[in-house]
């Protein structure tokens, strides 16, 4: 009897680190979207890059008169 609750406690044991560490290995999706990265450089004023560099906004640098 006492080896069948061991057993037991064992089974439930390893299925449940077996669930955590399958889940912890799932890849993590894209935090935005390529339209999302666009509009976002859009609207603080850079240009978008993203065809010719990925991901890529460009902005004016501070540069001093002549």
């Amino acid at each position: 009897m006492k080896t069948r609750k061991i057993l037991l406690g064992v089974l439930l044991a390893a299925a449940a680190a077996g669930l955590f560490s399958a889940c912890s290995t799932m890849p993590q999706g894209p935090t935005y979207t390529a339209a999302e990265l666009r509009a976002i450089c859009e609207r603080r004023g850079g240009w978008w890059r993203g065809d010719l560099i990925a991901g890529f906004c460009e902005f004016q640098s501070a540069s001093f008169g002549p």
